[in-house]
């Protein structure tokens, strides 16, 4: 089995996060604010932004998504309107990742800023909550929980009543929306690194988060440990944990013969729940991109991108896989005063 591009695009800058609107565009959330896309022929246009980066964006209807920020708020928005129609400040620092329930009906994000709490340079408390679920139809803050900063992945469960989060202390805790009772935490030790050689802190943690397709277990990937976490040269690591069971043991894990080198920071399942795809950044290695089936743990497909991959999203009317990133950054202007454009939308099919 093997990747191939059914749609490749470029927009001004990095995209960060992606959906799409059933039978419309596509939504980009970009380092400049939110683009929609035409998927047929890549036509597309700059809709709106927040006051720093886009870092989140989910389809509402077919009309109406949501946007995250950095500068910490949601907004609400229409395709018919030049405006937000609503808008929410939620966080006092960025929003790391958003993410919609399968039901529609809320929205979960997370935060957090990594502060040293001791000489040990172990991450101090938040002075808020760090985890918030969001009524999508209201705005209502309906859920509010707390994990050590900073949280970099959020997801909900199949059922839409459970939601997880994941950080830089490879920590995964799950709670029940509905009651707010903490029902797992997870801690891994094989996903965040200390600066030996340099870079005296902690960096990595867990980057994307998905439920099984029946919703007992749930999936972390980022990357391994490194002596130098400046190097990047952490193994591509997913792992899976039983969070229903008496204490969540690990069930499984990328195995090492079939990972490279390089931070993992999308996650995302086939539509029939029989494989998910794992992507990000390649240090070393032959994919930064690659399909496990489910049932064995086996990578089964994988690609080289040519560039970072911050985002997948599966197109259930397609039945393909629509891959975003950044393919470097430009340092220099172009001889007629813009900058090259770096943001990368492409699309993908599986093929015998």
């Amino acid at each position: 089995m093997k990747f191939e591009r059914t749609f490749d695009h470029k927009l001004p800058t990095a995209l960060l996060a992606i959906d799409r609107i059933a039978d419309g565009p596509v939504l980009a959330a970009c380092f400049d604010g939110v683009y929609r896309v035409d998927p047929r022929d890549g036509a597309g246009e700059r809709i709106g932004g927040h006051q720093s980066y886009c870092s989140g964006v989910r389809a509402l209807s077919e009309t109406r998504f949501v946007t995250s920020g950095y500068d910490g708020r949601l907004l609400w928005w229409d395709l018919g309107e030049p405006e937000p129609v609503r808008e929410l400040p939620l966080h006092g620092f960025w929003s790391w990742e958003l993410a919609r329930s399968p039901d529609g009906r809320l929205l979960a994000s997370v935060t957090g800023q990594y502060l040293a709490g001791s000489y040990r340079y172990d991450p101090a408390e938040s002075d808020e909550p760090t985890v918030r679920v969001v009524d999508a139809e209201t705005g209502e803050v309906v859920g509010s929980y707390s994990m050590l900063p900073s949280v970099q992945a959020v997801a909900f469960s199949p059922d839409s009543r459970f939601v997880a989060a994941g950080n830089l202390m490879g920590q995964v805790r799950v709670w029940d929306i509905a009651s707010g009772e903490l029902k797992a935490d997870i801690k891994s030790e094989d996903f965040t690194s200390w600066g030996i050689i340099k870079s005296h802190c902690y960096i990595g943690g867990i980057h994307a988060l998905r439920f099984s397709p029946d919703g007992e277990r749930v999936i972390a990937a980022g990357m391994g440990p490194m002596r130098d976490p400046m190097a990047g040269n952490g193994k591509q690591r997913w792992q899976e944990f039983a969070w229903t069971e008496p204490g969540a043991p690990k069930v499984r894990e990328t195995k090492e013969d079939q990972a490279g080198e390089g931070l993992m920071e999308a996650l995302e399942f086939t539509g029939d729940g029989s494989a998910f795809l794992m992507a990000g950044r390649l240090r070393g290695g032959n994919w930064n991109a690659a399909l496990f089936d489910f049932a064995s743990g086996d990578r089964i497909a994988d690609m080289k991108s040519g560039y970072r991959i911050t985002d997948v999203v599966y197109d259930q009317q397609l039945e393909e896989f629509w891959v975003a990133g950044t393919q470097g950054q430009p340092d220099r202007l172009k001889d007629d005063g813009t900058f090259a454009w770096f943001g990368r939308l492409e699309r993908y099919k599986l093929v015998p």
